[in-house]
């Protein structure tokens, strides 16, 4: 157990990911000058998006640790900052909320799981994300870039976690599991309806394009 700031945010950090954030209130650019002066952590913990006031029923128990890796003062004392998911943690208590939250907490991790479904889910899921990533390049009309598929099936997990354009509840609801398993195997269902999504749009694009061109279009002429 151990004593960390809190940065609650209308998103979801999962470790092993980066994310950028603009410092501007002055109890949070408090807190990150600390950080920075101290080399320590600070969590980034999910307050959905609309809610009126920081308190502690309305802050979620489980966040993650974040690493400042760069950081760039601008004017006003405001700061840019590159902030790396590192650890899971559950808050046992609140213990300050001004100038900022803090809070008591433990860290947990995935349970340990080896298995064939485990290694099975893990395969099925890069297929589809290198589906997802080459349907989103050819809806953009870009070059298919090659992406970095992480080793791990839990740190695969985060990142699809993180990037999948979902509810912060749902992805919260992925950071407080601790199967591995469990999270690819929803994570599959998720990544096939962003296929059969991106499909869709594709083909609309090339009715789109078959109206410009011919000035009228014809169901059945394909």
């Amino acid at each position: 157990m151990t004593e960390i700031p809190l940065f609650p945010l209308p998103l979801v950090l999962f470790p092993q990911v980066i994310v950028p954030l603009h410092i501007f209130e002055e109890r949070y650019k408090l807190m990150i000058n600390r950080c920075i002066e101290e080399s320590s952590t600070f969590g980034i913990v999910l307050i959905p998006p609309g809610t009126a006031a920081e308190n502690e029923t309305t802050i979620q128990r489980v966040g993650v640790t974040a690493r400042i890796v760069q950081f760039d003062r601008i004017e006003d004392g405001r700061i840019n900052i590159l902030a790396a998911g590192e650890m899971r943690f559950r808050i046992l208590k609140f213990t300050a909320g001004e100038p900022y939250w803090s809070a008591t907490v433990e860290f947990f991790d995935d349970d340990s799981e080896v298995s064939a479904e485990l290694q099975e889910s893990y395969a099925e899921l890069v297929r589809l994300y290198r589906e997802a990533h080459r349907l989103a390049a050819q809806l953009r009309g870009v070059e298919v870039q090659e992406i970095k598929i992480p080793e791990s099936p839990a740190s695969l997990s985060f990142m699809v976690s993180y990037v999948l354009d979902i509810a912060p509840e749902t992805k919260q609801s992925f950071l407080e599991m601790t199967s591995t398993t469990e999270r690819l195997k929803i994570l599959e269902v998720h990544l096939e309806e962003t296929v059969e999504r991106l499909i869709a749009q594709i083909a609309q694009d090339k009715i789109r394009h078959k109206v410009r061109g011919n000035g009228h279009y014809t169901p059945g002429n394909n």
